[in-house]
């Protein structure tokens, strides 16, 4: 049985892309948590993943750690999968999507981080969310998400809302976190992009793992983590 180490549901933006490549793999496995803010999990970190970091798959001996290894690994097991498109374009195009996703866009993820519980308040009309979206390259990095979604539908995405059709895969489980960003922090989205972002967060495997972190949050202390960063 394969093993996914794993963070804080409700936070942890790898985590859950981590989480929907095994989902979508449609290989059975089990989840280990480990929250890194306990006495323990510095000693729990390095005896389970090899770089520090989760996730972390362990399955045949093998610990394969970054998420898109994980899903890469994945799809080798189970290449008829929802994890990449069957035909090479559309994979070609859905492997630089997610590439995309995962070595890019580091101020806005650190403007806006990723938490599942919290809502970004508005204060008579006003978002208060205008300092963070203020910061040096959040705005064009938020525009460049909006334009990488579009041309990638534009190509790909006719039969269905997402953005290879009607199919969810690995490259909308790797935009998943920034959707959510986008619903914490009140950003106002283009029209098509907003219904991007609300078809990937609707989805079943998505509305899964809110769910996990809504119930998460409340064992923890629902107002704790909705105040975090």
């Amino acid at each position: 049985m394969m093993r996914l180490v794993i963070g804080a549901k409700w936070s942890s933006s790898w985590t859950m892309r981590g989480w929907l490549a095994c989902r979508l793999s449609g290989l059975p496995f089990e989840t280990e948590t480990l929250f890194l803010s306990r006495p323990d999990s510095k000693a729990r970190l390095a005896e389970a993943s090899p770089t520090g970091l989760i996730p972390v798959l362990h399955h045949d001996g093998l610990a394969i750690t970054d998420t898109l290894a994980i899903a890469e690994y994945l799809w080798e097991l189970a290449p008829s999968s929802a994890i990449w498109p069957a035909e090479r374009a559309a994979r070609t195009a859905a492997r630089s999507s997610a590439a995309e996703m995962h070595a890019h866009f580091a101020e806005l993820r650190a403007a806006l981080p990723m938490n599942l519980v919290k809502r970004w308040p508005i204060a008579n009309g006003i978002p208060s969310n205008v300092k963070l979206l203020a910061r040096p390259g959040v705005t064009g990095q938020m525009e460049r998400v909006q334009q990488s979604w579009r041309q990638t539908r534009a190509r790909f995405g006719a039969g269905g809302p997402f953005l290879f059709g009607a199919s969810f895969g690995f490259a909308d489980a790797m935009w998943a976190p920034m959707a959510s960003r986008f619903r914490t922090y009140a950003v106002a989205l283009a029209p098509d992009a907003q219904a991007y972002a609300d078809a990937v967060l609707a989805h079943p495997l998505v509305a899964e793992w809110v769910a996990g972190a809504e119930e998460q949050a409340r064992e923890i202390g629902w107002e704790a983590c909705a105040a975090w960063p």
